[in-house]
């Protein structure tokens, strides 16, 4: 009967065994275990014959991490492991003890400071010479009509064994890292980290303080900012470095509340929409309407100091957004690389790993999602919080806190 089992898991995974060649077999043992545990001898025959009626109705997969992947038992558990997902709504309480101190977020590279002077003096860099981001080389910034074209790799470099070797590839094209040149060709762009730098682009704020809600005379708004958001930002290069394109927010139940493309500063040419990661295209990008500053005063809706903000690699989102913030959850951290720091995990493969969906899967011509990155983000923490206990040392610093 395993047999039997095995050859209609051949038929139903046709299409992902090349990349997965054991999975038919593994399965097929699997499932064969399950209907024997639950069966007898009177019944074995029968309930094996409609689990192979039950397999051929599934719908063929087309990745490993497809809905339709699995065991009875294992389809069964990911729906119910969905549904508490689904059902959780994250709340203060549930996070503080997830908080990221602040050492952790200095050594993240967080800003937790202001930086001097007056923001906002220096927003394009049109005429300067910079250093290319993608090809290390010096040129000079301008506008997309007068962009240079920069010959480059876009993916990441990966080991991997070849013929017995230990090589360095680019995930891109698999081509080795030793080889000159790229893959593809597009403008030359620079990227700032350092605060001051990012400063002068825009200004930092910090965000917004709560509003006393207690009844006054003089005040008559009430604060409708959230206990909890999740938070993604797609971005795109620019004559004054990589900017903030689209910002998405979700609640704690993963609604999404605001969802906008941004419109450039005054002076501040798009270069690179970098469609192939940020899902910005020049034809949906030309409907944006507020600028930044605009935009953060939308977001003073949903967000004051006390809201407790969750993206994955945050502070990538709050240096795009100038915002400091203080009360973060960093999937990126939540969820370390083995390598440790600074290494960080693809939200898209925490996601395929611990929730068993695909994010960020249209194609280089589409990119991503800020809203569904902003779920997927919340998802990951509501997983976190169903499945992992919560490390005694963080919950004696959260009482120690009195939070």
């Amino acid at each position: 009967m395993v047999k039997n089992l095995y050859d209609h898991f051949i038929v139903l995974y046709e299409t992902i065994l090349p990349t997965n060649p054991n999975l038919a077999s593994e399965h097929a043992l699997r499932q064969e275990d399950e209907v024997y545990n639950k069966s007898n001898k009177l019944t074995y025959r029968n309930a094996v014959i409609s689990s192979i009626a039950r397999l051929k109705r599934r719908p063929k997969p087309d990745s490993a991490s497809h809905p339709s992947v699995g065991t009875e038992g294992e389809l069964v558990a990911r729906e119910e492991s969905r549904k508490s997902l689904d059902s959780l709504r994250i709340t203060r309480d549930h996070l503080l003890p997830l908080l990221l101190s602040m050492d952790d977020m200095r050594n993240w590279g967080y800003i937790i400071d202001m930086p001097d002077g007056p923001g906002g003096s220096n927003p394009n860099l049109e005429g300067y010479t910079m250093k290319c981001e993608r090809c290390s080389q010096p040129y000079m910034v301008r506008s997309t009509a007068l962009a240079d074209e920069c010959l480059y790799h876009y993916g990441k470099q990966f080991s991997q064994k070849v013929n017995g070797e230990k090589l360095r590839l680019y995930t891109c094209c698999s081509r080795p890292t030793s080889e000159e040149g790229g893959c593809v060709r597009g403008p030359h762009v620079f990227y700032e980290t350092d605060p001051q730098a990012l400063h002068l682009r825009h200004a930092f704020s910090f965000s917004r303080q709560p509003v006393n809600n207690e009844p006054s005379a003089s005040s008559t708004f009430a604060d409708t900012a959230l206990e909890v958001a999740a938070i993604d930002c797609e971005m795109v290069y620019t004559t004054g470095g990589m900017r903030c394109a689209r910002v998405s927010v979700v609640d704690g139940t993963g609604s999404e509340v605001f969802d906008e493309l941004v419109r450039m500063d005054d002076g501040v040419e798009i270069v690179d929409y970098i469609t192939r990661f940020s899902g910005v295209t020049p034809e949906n990008h030309a409907k944006a309407v507020l600028p930044l500053t605009s935009i953060r005063e939308s977001l003073d809706s949903y967000i004051n100091s006390d809201t407790i903000l969750i993206g994955h690699a945050l502070d990538n989102d709050l240096k795009t957004l100038r915002m400091i913030h203080s009360r973060c959850v960093d999937t990126a951290i939540l969820f370390p690389h083995r390598a440790g720091p600074p290494y960080r995990r693809a939200l898209k493969d925490l996601v395929k790993e611990h929730l068993g969906t695909l994010i960020q899967a249209g194609g280089g011509s589409v990119g991503h999602s800020s809203v569904e990155d902003s779920i997927a983000t919340l998802d990951l923490v509501r997983w976190y919080i169903l499945n992992k206990p919560v490390p005694k040392r963080v919950m004696r610093q959260a009482n120690a806190d009195g939070k």
